[in-house]
């Protein structure tokens, strides 16, 4: 006989009613599961591994060969850079001295000692 239809809601609607999942229903669940462990897994280790390529990385591995300068007053980076590598543009001498000395701006303070790359 088949089962007749009563008034009342789904069972989503009704308090205290369960949800129950059949055997593929539960295998799929498990099955989303895995399928998410093993992206996060597969995304860790990808970030682990791969490095981050720097697109300026040079192929040259002798080291840069420094020296160091005491900023006088009325220097500047610009100032500076023009007086070490008079050939080469200022802004890459900038870049370079900025990148040996961890500043963060190219303000400098006369007393102040900068490694700074040799001519060559």
């Amino acid at each position: 006989m088949p089962r007749r239809r009563t008034g009342r809601a789904s069972g989503h609607d009704v308090p205290g009613a369960e949800v129950r999942l059949t055997r593929r229903g539960r295998l799929v669940r498990f099955l989303a599961a895995m399928a998410l462990l093993v992206l996060v897994g597969v995304f860790a280790l990808g970030r682990a591994v791969g490095a981050p390529v720097r697109a300026d990385a040079s192929v040259d591995p002798a080291p840069l060969l420094t020296q160091s300068v005491v900023v006088e007053q009325g220097d500047s980076l610009w100032i500076i850079a023009q007086r070490l590598a008079p050939q080469r543009d200022p802004r890459e001498v900038i870049h370079e001295v900025r990148e040996l000395n961890g500043l963060r701006s190219n303000l400098i303070q006369p007393g102040q000692v900068l490694l700074v790359p040799s001519v060559r």
